[in-house]
């Protein structure tokens, strides 16, 4: 990230970049500070082109990167999930070779007075392209900021906005909201127009949507403690506002799953169970304290119900909120027998 920010200090910039990783904010943030500085304003219709990755042919790129800027020094090609960074096996086996050949050769070509991004969600470090890429290019990765720099972030953009927070309510912000820089600061643009000059917990519980993640870490922290009644109230409140059920249930199953996955990992440390589940180091640790309250048999089962239940309610042999209360009625049982 550094050697990007440079470059949009100087205005000297490479000729490819993949700009990967899961914080979509500051992906978002740099890609428009690219698009500005490359682009000249007035010419944007011809010197930006952008692609779809499925909808991206060779010969489409190949015009594309051949073509010359128009009245402009330079012109930008970005390329949104184009694919090509992963690992490929199988039937594809030729193809991908022919592929692979015809994007190398593509990097080495392309000209000083283009500029190609890669704007990909995911990529794969150990493919052929990704290092034939990074080797004339620029890489840079997005992950989640650590659970310091967040806080510190939190407590910068309220002093940007001329309010105070502490970093333990800057803390306690960030544990309730979704994963990401995007969902943090819609929040905490609500505190800055509805709070006073300084932010509490009980603002904060006022003013912040809760993460549906949250919520239902709530609910399984109830089923792991065999809380029903706590369970059941939580489903209540969520009936109340008309969440969808089959949301809830898919939020269970992913968390389960999670879980899973980080009790098979079977002490892994903390840093490699967040880059396993995809989430920050913060909410790693939530996962792995809640994981030691289930057997691994139970949260096979749990994972495994949610077919059944899903499909119980879809040929209407149950109603669906009857249903996702019998499905936690029984996850408390069966964590607990």
């Amino acid at each position: 990230k550094s050697q990007l920010i440079r470059d949009l200090k100087n205005g000297e910039f490479a000729t490819l970049y993949i700009i990967s990783g899961e914080e979509s904010y500051m992906k978002e943030y740099y890609l428009r500070q690219l698009r500005q500085k490359v682009v000249d304003e007035t010419f944007a219709d011809f010197n930006l082109i952008e692609f779809e990755g499925k909808g991206l042919t060779p010969e489409m790129l190949t015009e594309a990167i051949d073509s010359y800027p128009a009245m402009a020094d330079k012109k930008l090609i970005h390329i949104k999930d184009s694919g090509i960074f992963q690992l490929k096996s199988g039937k594809d086996e030729a193809s991908t070779e022919e592929k692979k050949e015809f994007w190398t050769e593509k990097f080495k070509r392309i000209s000083d007075d283009t500029v190609v991004i890669f704007d990909e969600t995911s990529v794969d470090k150990r493919s052929a392209l990704y290092k034939a890429a990074a080797k004339v290019g620029s890489v840079v990765e997005f992950t989640y900021l650590s659970e310091a720099d967040l806080v510190t972030w939190v407590v910068k953009q309220f002093l940007n906005a001329k309010k105070k927070i502490s970093k333990e309510n800057a803390y306690y912000l960030i544990t309730i909201c979704d994963s990401g820089l995007a969902s943090i600061n819609n929040e905490i643009k609500k505190l800055i127009d509805f709070c006073d000059e300084e932010i509490y917990k009980t603002d904060i519980d006022r003013v912040v949507s809760k993460s549906m993640e949250v919520i239902v870490f709530e609910l399984t922290d109830a089923i792991m403690l065999g809380n029903t009644q706590k369970a059941m109230e939580t489903l209540a409140d969520l009936k109340t506002v008309k969440e969808n059920v089959f949301t809830l249930i898919y939020l269970m199953l992913s968390t389960f799953e999670k879980m899973l996955r980080v009790k098979l990992m079977n002490g892994a440390p903390q840093a490699e169970v967040a880059s396993e589940i995809g989430v920050p180091l913060f909410v790693a640790r939530k996962y792995i304290n809640s994981t030691k309250g289930f057997s691994e048999d139970s949260l096979v089962w749990m994972v495994r119900r949610v077919a059944e239940i899903d499909l119980a309610i879809k040929e209407g042999r149950i109603e669906d909120w009857n249903a996702l209360e019998q499905y936690v009625a029984e996850c408390i049982y069966r964590s607990h027998r």
